[in-house]
């Protein structure tokens, strides 16, 4: 055997995401999902208004409407976990799929408020959840080490025809009415077929990488540790083929033998992850997450209101609004720019940089009585809102292992969902109780300054926490040296 033979044989490969390649039609596909799934959701209350008078539903049916959405859309990102245990990938994004399009059309042959809420609260809010998961774990699985240049390509696409979108619908419904705009409106969705064709297996395009004998080394302990948090990516294999023969997925029922019923430990087994109940779950990157979308979301719908009882004129309106879109765009198209750098940053301190901001902000507009001040304050919050919003993937694929990212992800979904259920009347009480916005405002502060308060303690604690272990091991090996 020739000394070149024997170095390939000494050669050790493995096998990592790509990084690019199919990846760039992965944001294709991801950017379709998303913004066919969000785009027309600002313009409901133009596109549906004439709906709603017909069907004679009044404001407590709107926010009953607003609450069912998000519980469906939490339910189905929890579930998608357990479902890709039984399913493979492309089928359950196609099922997404599908549910999500009827819920669309079937709009256009709402006669009552009950049907309207079975299919834009229900069948949207479920195909949005399913979608959403789905496609940040695909997004997840592409990409490593460009990870969040990826995140910011597929929210700049969202962002833009977002933009686009409520210009489309007055248009539309100018020109062909209610109707026809909401036929034109599922044609447009309907493009998310194309996306779920483009969702090819990641096992597809992986990479094969030559592996030192250090770093091999480094994988072997890496591998060891017990920690939830990872620190080498590891590939998750999904299940691509379709083959229903799982280990999570055997014998849910008992034999006659064994009293013939259900296995509920197994069921519980597999909708409940115990390892990320224990450690992620109590973690300020599920909680505070979830409370900053609450109080994000809660300040953009209540914002336009707030400024026209306040006295605006509704052009200033509309140029706040404006304002507040061109920070969130700018701020994306920044992360794709400079993710390289950003990224070093740490996910967590960024994400934190990005609530205070949103905090400063805030509290800007709240204490400024210059109108100059309050435009030069909106963009701020504009990127806050981008970096509350689309980090999240991000922090959850860094906080928990490649294999547990789909769970954890529906996890803070459903406690996002959660927030959504319990402060949102809260918050609905205040403002009837004090008959202003600002008391509301003021929470809204709150609730940001508490996750930026309690989320910088955990990091310092798991600092000085890594130090002290680091310290104890290193007098342990002095005193065995000096015995």
């Amino acid at each position: 055997m020739s000394a070149k033979d024997l170095s390939n044989v000494k050669k050790k490969y493995t096998r990592v995401p790509p990084d690019g390649g199919w990846g760039f039609f992965i944001v294709l596909a991801v950017a379709i999902n998303i913004s066919t799934s969000t785009a027309f959701t600002s313009s409901y209350e133009l596109l549906l208004k004439e709906l709603l008078k017909e069907i004679g539903s009044s404001s407590t049916n709107i926010s009953l409407m607003r609450g069912l959405s998000a519980i469906c859309t939490a339910t189905a990102g929890f579930l998608t976990g357990p479902l890709l245990s039984i399913i493979s990938f492309r089928m359950l994004t196609l099922a997404a799929v599908i549910l999500f399009n009827i819920g669309v059309i079937c709009i256009m042959f709402v006669k009552s408020a009950f049907t309207f809420h079975i299919c834009h609260g229900i069948l949207q809010g479920l195909g949005f959840g399913l979608i959403y998961n789905l496609s940040c774990t695909i997004l997840v699985d592409y990409f490593l080490k460009k990870r969040l240049m990826a995140i910011g390509l597929v929210h700049s696409a969202v962002a833009i025809i977002s933009m686009i979108a409520p210009l489309f619908v007055k248009w539309s419904l100018e020109k062909y009415g209610f109707r026809d705009t909401i036929l034109l409106m599922s044609a447009l969705i309907m493009h998310n077929f194309i996306a779920v064709a483009l969702m090819q297996p990641v096992q597809w395009h992986l990479k094969r990488v030559e592996v030192s004998d250090k770093n091999n080394e480094k994988l072997l302990q890496d591998k060891k540790q017990k920690e939830e948090f990872c620190t080498v990516p590891i590939i998750k294999v999904t299940n691509t083929d379709g083959n229903l023969s799982n280990r999570n997925n055997e014998k849910f029922y008992k034999t006659g033998e064994e009293n013939g019923g259900i296995n509920f430990r197994k069921i519980k087994d597999l909708l409940i992850d115990k390892s990320l109940c224990e450690k992620f779950l109590k973690s300020c990157v599920c909680a505070g997450p979830a409370l900053a979308l609450f109080a994000d979301t809660t300040y953009f719908i209540i914002l336009p209101h707030a400024l026209l009882i306040a006295g605006w004129l509704q052009e200033d309106v509309t140029l706040t609004q404006h304002l507040y879109g061109f920070g969130d765009l700018a701020t994306r198209v920044l992360f794709t720019l400079l993710s390289n750098w950003v990224h070093k940053l740490g996910s967590q301190e960024l994400y934190i940089l990005g609530v205070t901001l949103g905090l400063v902000s805030r509290l800007g507009t709240l204490w400024s009585k210059s109108f100059i001040a309050k435009m030069v304050y909106i963009p701020l919050v504009g990127a806050s809102h981008c970096a509350v919003t689309i980090l999240i993937p991000l922090l959850v694929a860094d906080a928990v292992r490649p294999d547990k990212f789909t769970s954890a992800l529906g996890m803070l979904m459903m406690v996002t969902g959660l927030v959504s259920v319990v402060l949102g009347p809260a918050i609905s009480a205040v403002r009837e109780l004090s008959e202003s916005y600002g008391p509301v405002f003021y929470l809204i502060a709150s609730c940001l300054a508490i996750i930026v308060l309690f989320w910088s303690i955990e990091l310092c604690y798991k600092r000085n926490k890594h130090k002290r272990l680091q310290r104890r091991e290193y007098l342990r090996q002095k005193k065995l040296l000096n015995k």
